[in-house]
């Protein structure tokens, strides 16, 4: 007996075939059926009432009606990469995730989970946090940052429910932070074992796999030897390796042979995340690093890569420092900043584009960066400034400006860099290989993420792919589009049970209008929800109905088969 029935809607399924139309049942969460035709007694949009439903076997069925006339109706979107972790515990109701299609968030990325978390460790991992989590860390209870492995969080999280499905990943810089610190060395046999064995134990429990984020501290200290290890043990258990690699602009060759290297090592799957081309220095040169991957995979690597649709990457301020001065943590650098001696020295790394270290604003004006995530009164008026507009304010040269807010605020600012080029963008989205991530974390204008600018992709980057570079500059087809955003990373990850409208499958479904469905967020105004997107599925419940959340907290938290 069917909950609901959509009718009239074009289903585009995901396995990037050609679009049809059809009726669809829904019951238990499950799609049920996939039919020409659906005789009904009931009125679209009227109350649940008895339906007889041709070619499934019922007479009568009571169900909701969904008229799809003008929409299309596809798989929840898989978002492959997002930082959702710690986000779901302040809004679960996931809104930014949700109205634009996102169904499953994969998280635990770029290195970072919330577990597991040793008694030992906790303080080394609270550092890692810093940069990565302040926001959190001032939001959340201590019992937040306490939980011993991926099912404690989960557990946690879902005693409230969220109205999104989670996949988590296992993140290398909290595995080494709880054994190692930031010790800046390779680990001895025994702290190699306890990081495999808290790898394990997790793979074991159903975590998606490993990532790593080797720009990031304590992460960046790994070499491929450890990685290799690490992965060996995903590969064990047919997870996937998820890596923001250690260069995504100068070195970006350099770093993505590495990333091969590694898979070719372990045999593990590989997913480079949000490829691009950082820095103007490497603009134009997306083909060749496509050359790259796909002559991997003729040699046997399983690679694939996400990438979200914007032509600026948000990260860490802390990150705008050399590397000698970021890799202990935020403290340690409010120490050096503060020591004139030091100070200086990071300034000359700074401004001396032949120092040595991959430097983001090498190529780039100070009106290309805007920095974020101010938690002092004082600095709410400094808020998504750039940092030639920030040092103006500050009467001060741009880099003391930011040495200034860094150490007044403690570390814990972000900063959005305007660093790709349309072109390359382009040139990835156009390949087979490509899936769709966000990098992005679920927020709501009204809750406390709303008070600070975020990126536009945290509330974007799906419809903006359907809407600018399918319907628009038609880029790639609608088919293609979908099975970006859902078959493909859904077989990445190993996900058999969503992905694809296929009976049996969830019923994990978006229902929009490809006329008008668009991205509405900006970098000026980020928390603005698309249009276009009708109505959205969790596991069989609407979340969003009509274009308004439900309140509904249906997701789960899903294990690897």
């Amino acid at each position: 007996m069917p909950d609901l029935i959509i009718q009239n809607a074009r289903v585009i399924d995901g396995t990037g075939a050609d679009g049809f139309f059809a009726d669809i049942t829904v019951a238990d969460g499950i799609i049920t059926s996939i039919e020409p035709v659906i005789e009904s007694v009931i009125e679209p949009g009227s109350e649940p009432v008895s339906a007889s439903v041709k070619g499934t076997g019922m007479d009568r069925a009571s169900a909701k009606i969904i008229d799809g006339s003008g929409l299309v109706v596809s798989p929840g979107f898989i978002d492959i990469h997002t930082h959702s972790d710690f986000s779901l515990l302040l809004e679960p109701t996931a809104d930014s995730r949700v109205s634009q299609g996102v169904t499953t968030e994969v998280t635990g990325n770029c290195g970072g989970s919330p577990a597991p978390i040793l008694d030992s460790g906790k303080d080394a991992f609270m550092e890692y946090m810093t940069d990565l989590g302040k926001h959190y860390k001032r939001h959340l209870p201590d019992q937040a940052w306490q939980f011993k492995t991926l099912d404690d969080f989960y557990d946690h999280l879902y005693t409230k429910g969220t109205a999104v499905n989670v996949a988590p990943l296992v993140g290398h810089s909290t595995l080494r932070a709880n054994v190692m610190g930031y010790a800046n060395r390779v680990p001895d046999q025994t702290e190699m074992q306890r990081m495999k064995h808290l790898l394990r134990q997790e793979l074991e429990k159903g975590a998606f796999g490993l990532s790593s984020g080797l720009i990031y501290h304590p992460g960046a200290f790994a070499r491929s030897p450890e990685l290799a290890q690490l992965t060996a043990e995903v590969a064990a258990f047919n997870g996937m390796y998820s890596t923001h690699m250690r260069s995504e602009g100068t070195f970006l060759f350099e770093a993505v042979d590495e990333a091969l290297a590694t898979a070719r090592q372990s045999g593990v799957s590989l997913e480079i995340s949000h490829l691009k081309c950082e820095t103007p220095a490497m603009w134009g040169k997306a083909s060749l690093v496509l050359e790259k991957i796909h002559q991997a995979r003729q040699e046997g690597i399983q690679v694939h890569f996400d990438q979200y649709p914007y032509t600026a990457y948000g990260t860490g301020l802390i990150e705008i420092f050399p590397p000698w001065a970021k890799e202990c943590g935020a403290k340690q650098m409010r120490q050096i900043l503060n020591s004139p001696k030091t100070r200086k020295k990071v300034r000359a790394d700074m401004i001396n584009p032949s120092s040595g270290w991959e430097n983001p604003m090498e190529g780039l004006d100070w009106d290309q960066a805007r920095i974020m995530g101010y938690t002092l009164p004082e600095n709410q008026k400094l808020n998504g400034l750039t940092i030639r507009a920030l040092a103006e304010v500050l009467g001060l040269e741009p880099v003391e400006a930011v040495f200034q807010v860094y150490c007044q605020e403690k570390g814990g600012l972000s900063m959005i860099v305007f660093a790709m080029s349309e072109q390359d963008l382009i040139t990835i989205l156009k390949d087979p290989l490509g899936m769709i991530g966000s990098d992005g974390r679920s927020v709501s204008p009204l809750g406390p993420s709303g008070k600070s600018p975020v990126h536009p992709r945290f509330y974007g980057t799906f419809p903006r792919i359907l809407g600018k570079y399918v319907r628009e500059k038609q880029v790639i087809s609608l088919e293609q589009a979908i099975h970006k955003m859902t078959g493909l990373p859904a077989k990445k990850i190993g996900l058999k049970d969503r992905g694809l409208i296929q009976k049996g499958r969830a019923a994990d479904l978006v229902l929009f209008d490809p006329n008008t469905v668009k991205d509405q967020a900006s970098f000026d105004h980020p928390h603005e929800y698309p249009q276009g997107i009708v109505h959205v599925m969790v596991n069989g419940r609407l979340v969003i109905e009509n274009g308004r959340h439900t309140r509904a907290l249906p997701g789960k938290r899903l294990v690897r088969d």
